[in-house]
């Protein structure tokens, strides 16, 4: 059995082997989380009328790390869909300045992604809201049923939606977890209209195949170069995608290769400054025709004063008249899918290409920091109550 061009024996001797499992197995995945929401959509519905009731409502996406981005692509998408107030703030910006983020007399619904739902942040963060809002709906994506946070949702008003069990990484880094309480949080947008999203869930996971199929060469020869830094663009929700992509690299090289991560427009107000001849600038490419446009103009500005970086492209750049190093170019299925969902595939890119960067620098990207400063769980945060402190000090 082969995963990522690696032989399985190759893997499990290198470390990489879990890594590149979850990689390869993400479409997959995505169809058993669709029949898995699909099977709870009374449930689900049910709690998510009585949430969407409130005057007011403010809903709250949150995680820690990779979990926090996820909220960070889909913030824009709920407010737009629900039209309601929607922020992503992440578990640690809450438990150090909860009354910035939470407002007792107003309805809230706190959303929280949590891959393992051990980290500290992530529970400290439900028991705040709980102390802090008056009215509190609270919505748990977790991928493990064991999780601590899964086992605090014994309360009235809340829902707990756990993945497959396939989908709780054993690798370090978040991917196929990372995918998959994206995409389920789409499918709980859209849960009225659940029954019509399978043809897009088809799509999305022929598209994923087929950059699984048809990209490896491309990606293996960019993570095999020898380049020091990378830099990923996107646009809306794909900026949200360019974060967890600028991280993914960084994790699975144990910081070997600093990343950066900016929207297009952007990037010219200073950041454009990191890049030189060992730079990689990655393109997130929208189907979006209000962004397009815009997209193609900073790729265009950033090649006239091209600095010896390499390029890749990400998407269907026909209507982008530059010229690209490196690229991937989808079918033309990727015009016709809501731009929202372009970001559960778009994150394959990053994933694949830190694997290869990893083993070609002999790290084991099972476990790629030698030092042990980055964890699957992070350890050692201590949680304080914030009444307390405020006495004490």
């Amino acid at each position: 059995m082969k995963y990522l061009q690696y032989e399985t024996n190759i893997l499990k001797l290198a470390g990489g082997y879990h890594t590149a499992k979850e990689i390869c197995n993400q479409p997959k995945l995505w169809d058993e989380v669709y029949f898995k929401l699909l099977a709870e959509k009374k449930n689900i519905k049910c709690f998510l009328d009585q949430a969407k009731s409130e005057e007011y409502l403010n809903v709250i996406l949150t995680g820690a790390g990779s979990s926090a981005f996820i909220g960070e692509a889909l913030a824009g998408t709920f407010q737009k869909n629900w039209k309601v107030n929607c922020r992503a703030i992440s578990t640690t910006d809450i438990i150090t300045h909860p009354e910035s983020y939470f407002t007792k007399s107003i309805p809230t619904l706190l959303i929280s992604f949590a891959r393992s739902g051990d980290s500290p942040e992530s529970f400290a963060t439900l028991e705040l809201a709980n102390s802090y809002c008056d009215q509190l709906h609270t919505l748990t994506i977790t991928c493990n049923k064991e999780g601590s946070l899964a086992k605090m949702h014994t309360k009235a008003n809340s829902y707990l939606f756990v993945l497959p069990e396939e989908s709780n990484d054993r690798s370090l880094a978040m991917t196929s977890s990372f995918s998959s309480m994206l995409l389920s949080a789409l499918i709980i947008l859209n849960i009225n209209e659940i029954e019509q999203l399978k043809p897009i869930i088809g799509t999305i996971k022929d598209l994923g195949n087929f950059m699984l199929n048809h990209s490896l060469s491309t990606l293996k020869n960019i993570g095999t170069t020898k380049f020091q830094r990378m830099v990923f663009l996107g646009s809306g929700p794909l900026l949200g995608i360019a974060r967890e992509s600028h991280l993914k690299v960084q994790e699975l090289t144990d910081g070997k290769v600093i990343c950066k991560f900016d929207s297009f427009l952007g990037f010219r107000h200073g950041p454009k400054a990191v890049v030189n001849e060992s730079t990689v600038l990655v393109y997130l490419l929208s189907n979006n025709p209000n962004s397009i446009d815009y997209e193609s103009d900073l790729v265009g500005n950033v090649n006239k004063t091209a600095a010896g970086e390499k390029s890749l492209a990400i998407g269907n750049y026909k209507t982008n008249k530059n010229k690209f190093d490196y690229s991937i170019q989808f079918p033309e299925d990727i015009l016709d899918l809501p731009e929202d969902f372009l970001t559960v595939f778009y994150i394959l890119p990053a994933q694949i290409i830190g694997f290869y960067k990893s083993m070609e620098l002999g790290l084991s990207p099972d476990s790629p920091s030698k030092s042990g400063a980055i964890s699957r769980v992070v350890q050692g945060v201590k949680i304080y109550n914030p009444e307390t402190s405020q006495e004490e000090h």
